[in-house]
């Protein structure tokens, strides 16, 4: 039997409908042109559908995001295998490079945070060297979760800068309008500009209301971050104490493994909101943070 020739080969248009129907694109879209719509439609419409049209013409044709909808998920790794035109020292410097932008892009309070915890797990790296207390792998997996805790930080950092700038007030006075007009139009009036009327207001009020669910899963996705931030400080603290008093290494390599194993949900939670903070599948591997003191920190 053959395979299926739709989801080996998907078309041009399934990959724009998927770039278009990413949740934040969504409400970014719907952001601009309800502004647009406001303030001077006949200018700022068009500007909108072209941002729009140059947004979905740049990801629709990425062969990064083509080859995510093939496999039907977003990109989990990236490694010499999966990009054979890198070799292993071209990688590590892009992983570096990557290290170095998102930690230089913390604000000052955010990135003493991160330094802290950094500082607290150095005891791991006398452990990999000194004995056989923290394998190889550990030490891998303590590097995992610095760097989820690095995008962690950078996440919020985004999102904070998000909602400052947000004016839910507007979107309260937009929908109180429309409805106002939507109930200005009377309900037997079934004249062609009546009902034009009423399809465009009652346009607007749906993409109000998307608009706030959207707002409301950025506040969850926002409080989830959170909630991440501290559980892999606190775990990342308490496992390096362990390593400093020389606890059992099984006790130490299960806790290692068992908290990075934890971050997949962390991870995909990020992964939602890339639209946002413009993580990409380079960003999925984490750099040598522990051992590479190339890697410019405080």
């Amino acid at each position: 039997m053959r395979d299926d020739p739709i989801s080996d080969d998907p078309t041009l248009g399934t990959y724009l409908k998927a770039a278009f129907l990413n949740p934040w694109n969504l409400l970014l879209f719907a952001a601009l042109a309800v502004t647009g719509i406001i303030l001077n439609p006949v200018v700022l419409l068009p500007i909108v559908f072209a941002l729009e049209t140059a947004y979905l013409g740049f990801i629709g044709t990425s062969p990064r995001f083509q080859r995510a909808i093939k496999s039907g998920s977003q990109p989990k790794s990236l490694s010499s295998g999966s990009d054979a035109s890198l070799s292993r020292k071209e990688l590590e410097a892009k992983q570096r490079t990557r290290f170095e932008e998102l930690y230089n892009g913390l604000d000052p309070r955010l990135k003493r945070q991160f330094d802290e915890l950094r500082k607290r797990c150095d005891a791991f790296n006398a452990l990999g060297t000194e004995s056989s207390l923290v394998a190889k792998e550990q030490l891998a997996g303590i590097n995992k979760l610095l760097w989820v805790y690095l995008k962690l930080l950078h996440t919020k950092m985004t999102l904070d800068r998000f909602f400052e700038n947000l004016n839910t007030e507007e979107m309260d006075r937009t929908e109180r309008d429309a409805l106002r007009r939507l109930g200005d139009i009377k309900s037997d009036a079934l004249d062609p500009i009546s009902d034009k009327k009423r399809k465009s207001i009652e346009d607007t009020i749906t993409t109000v209301r998307a608009r706030r669910e959207n707002i409301k899963r950025a506040l969850d996705n926002r409080e989830f971050v959170l909630l991440e931030i501290d559980r892999i400080g606190v775990k990342l603290t308490g496992i390096s104490e362990m390593a400093i008093n020389r606890h059992d290494a099984s006790n130490i390599t299960q806790d290692v493994d068992s908290v990075a194993n934890s971050v997949e949900a962390t991870e995909q939670a990020i992964g939602e909101l890339n639209l946002f903070t413009g993580f990409t599948a380079i960003d999925d591997v984490a750099p040598d943070i522990l051992s590479d003191r190339r890697l410019k920190v405080r």
